[in-house]
């Protein structure tokens, strides 16, 4: 293998001269600077490699990538956020000490500190994963370092899954950025591939790649990841597993059933050019159903419990413990991630603490949407999560699962959550209750897949079967659902996957890949004015498509930017 310094300076994007700014620290104190450390040396060296895994892994929680100190600038589940935002559950209660409005008023979307770093925060996330599977020869070094290599691929999939959905331009109803996508060529065209041996000059001329080339990479890196992780035992839930993979997976087969079901011209694009292995969408949506239920089987997790779902019977745990059962992956969170009592996830999402502004102290708290709220059934307990507005001003009683003493419950506003928690149900310190750990995975998400893909492959009585089943065995007994078309069943599921997965950054995923419209303004809406945008039935809501950044487009002469979405839908009004 040819020996490289491990301190090179790797261009990635428009991160020019982006170094291993996570671990050089750590691999200075085994292999000083002016020694001019080989890859061959740092891979041989087990902390060196520690620091490299721990620099990929720990990045999920990095914080202020961007590097200007904005409040919401808190990692990858501050991004997750943001997606939710985007979307139409998701509102709060005082707009302002919203930190992440770009999204809800729908705004300034090119030009935007708040857009730039999404795209800046990926690529810096990929360039730790690539520095890791850049210096490890697989031919000639430890099973160990295989393993890790296999870790990095799986979150190098993620990154790549999760940017190619957020940049791809999809159609939104509206002709003058309908016809701007046309005219520039972008439909189609996902994100710039950054690998582990770009050149500086490659990455200065570096186009978007259409969407069959980017899911080719991701499956290939998914398979290898499988390969090398086939006797990994993982010692925490922070590092994926075959489990992982298989979930992963899921995700993938489903979003490509999806496209090529609606898109069959997109089918034959991806045959002729990246073949897959499949040669229809319900090839796709069978292999979605059985990774689903291959990462039921090989987790071990279980679905959330009614006392599990608020968090023990001391109201602790809720949605912020890793160790939760149902937790498949997820990032770890200690005190050393949190920098002030602003400068914390917990501070904004969770509504039982002082120290943030989502909390008692400044009222930006996160409600559900009153439509939303009242389409669950009073048979679900998963409704208390929620205060209901007949409710307000009263006392919690035995109904609601809360840390709040009485006196505090009664100043709560209508539709606010009570299902993310302060960890130790500490709602002072920040020190102490604003280290959540935060959900990648759990397992009720393959249920979910299970049953779409099943719908989608056997037919709608086999989905309407797995999701009944599901429903009636973990959230209530009386659940039915009464689909006979595919169309029906979806929004049956989407229902319930919006009530299970409400401020948790998955629903976006599925809006874009089902193109469903977003509905915010309606009579009696809780959304506050400025927020009031609706999409365009059957179409991608504009604010979806991501602008990219500006940086990019100075720095890679060979990227095409999607056309501006910000300010092209009017606020609702009655």
């Amino acid at each position: 293998m040819k020996k490289k310094n491990i301190f090179q300076k790797i261009v990635v994007a428009f991160l020019l001269a982006a170094a291993i700014v996570n671990t050089s620290s750590c691999i200075e104190e085994t292999f000083p600077e002016n020694s001019s450390a080989t890859s061959e040396q740092i891979a041989e060296s087990p902390a060196a490699m520690q620091a490299m895994l721990n620099a990929v892994v720990g990045f999920v929680n990095a914080y202020n990538a961007y590097g200007q100190g904005y409040t919401w600038d808190l990692g990858y589940a501050s991004y997750g956020m943001i997606r939710e935002v985007m979307c139409e559950d998701f509102y709060i209660y005082q707009s302002g000490y919203d930190y992440y409005n770009s999204f809800g008023l729908c705004r300034s979307l090119a030009d935007n500190a708040q857009v730039n770093s999404i795209y800046y925060y990926y690529y810096k996330f990929l360039n730790n994963a690539n520095n890791l599977i850049r210096i490890v020869d697989l031919e000639n070094t430890t099973e160990t370092n295989r393993q890790y290599v296999g870790i990095a691929k799986v979150y190098r999939a993620m990154i790549y899954m999760d940017m190619a959905r957020l940049f791809e331009f999809k159609k939104t109803g509206i002709a003058k950025l309908d016809d701007e996508a046309a005219a520039k060529g972008v439909y189609g065209l996902t994100i710039p591939i950054i690998d582990e041996n770009i050149t500086e000059a490659e990455a200065r001329n570096n186009p978007r790649v259409p969407f069959y080339t980017i899911y080719k990479y991701i499956l290939d890196d998914l398979d290898s990841a499988e390969t090398l992780l086939a006797d990994y035992s993982r010692p925490t839930k922070n590092m994926p597993d075959l489990t992982i993979v298989a979930g992963i997976k899921a995700r993938f087969w489903l979003e490509l059933g999806t496209r090529f079901e609606k898109y069959p011209s997109d089918l034959t694009s991806q045959t002729q050019n990246a073949d897959l292995g499949i040669s229809s969408a319900k090839d796709c949506y069978e292999k979605a159903a059985n990774y689903a239920k291959q990462a039921i089987a090989q987790t071990g997790a279980t679905p959330l419990t009614e006392l599990e779902w608020f968090g023990g019977k001391d109201y602790f745990t809720a949605f912020n413990s890793i160790q939760t059962s149902a937790w498949m992956w997820g990032s770890i969170m200690n005190k050393e991630n949190i920098y002030s009592v602003w400068l914390n996830l917990a501070g904004h999402l969770c509504t039982e603490q002082t120290f943030g502004v989502g909390g008692i102290s400044y009222g930006a708290h996160r409600l559900i949407s009153k439509a939303l709220f009242e389409q669950i059934s009073d048979d679900d307990w998963r409704k208390v999560t929620w205060v209901a507005p007949e409710d307000v001003g009263k006392a919690p009683g035995t109904k609601y699962h809360t840390l709040f003493s009485d006196n505090d419950f009664k100043k709560l506003p209508a539709y606010v959550h009570l299902k993310f928690k302060p960890k130790e149900g500490n709602m002072i310190d920040a020190n102490v209750g604003a280290p959540i750990d935060n959900i990648l995975m759990r397992v009720e998400e393959m249920y979910f897949i299970e049953a779409e893909a099943l719908a989608a492959s056997q037919g709608v009585s086999a989905g309407v079967a797995a999701l009944e089943n599901f429903m009636k065995t973990y959230r209530y007994g009386s659940y039915t659902c009464q689909a006979s078309t595919l169309d029906d069943f979806r929004k049956a599921l989407m229902l319930q996957k919006r009530i299970e997965f409400w401020g948790e950054g998955i629903i976006y995923w599925d809006y874009k890949r089902l193109e469903m419209s977003v509905t915010r303004g309606y009579p009696g809406t809780n959304c506050p004015v400025g927020y009031r945008m609706n999409s365009i039935e059957g179409y991608c809501a504009p604010w979806f498509n991501l602008f990219f950044s500006k940086f990019e487009s100075i720095n890679n002469q060979g990227i095409i930017l999607n056309p501006d979405p910000s300010a092209v839908i009017e606020d609702w009004t009655e």
